[in-house]
């Protein structure tokens, strides 16, 4: 994971109401049995995994490749639709 002071500003500082941590992001975007897809946007590959906290809370998190890692540009809880396809 690459962590910089943009993108956990605004995973984390811009967007209190989400209750995030890097830590939950962490988990989720490396749960074995998440759901992965990607999308091309505007030649920008973007990475979308919707996973599993140990504590259980499923996230949808969104990441770009880095070379240095995989860079999240966007985590927020799973809605119900998600959630579905990944306890199916």
């Amino acid at each position: 994971m690459v962590w910089e002071a943009s993108n956990l500003r605004h995973l984390l500082a811009d967007h209190p109401e989400r209750r995030l941590s890097r830590e939950e992001i962490d988990e989720a975007m490396n749960d074995a049995d998440g759901i992965q897809s990607t999308e091309v946007r505007a030649r920008v590959t973007y990475h979308t995994v919707v996973g599993a906290t140990l504590k259980g809370r499923l996230l949808v998190a969104v990441w770009v490749d880095h070379p240095a890692g995989r860079f999240p540009v966007h985590a927020r809880q799973a809605g119900r639709r998600a959630a579905r396809r990944y306890y199916r």
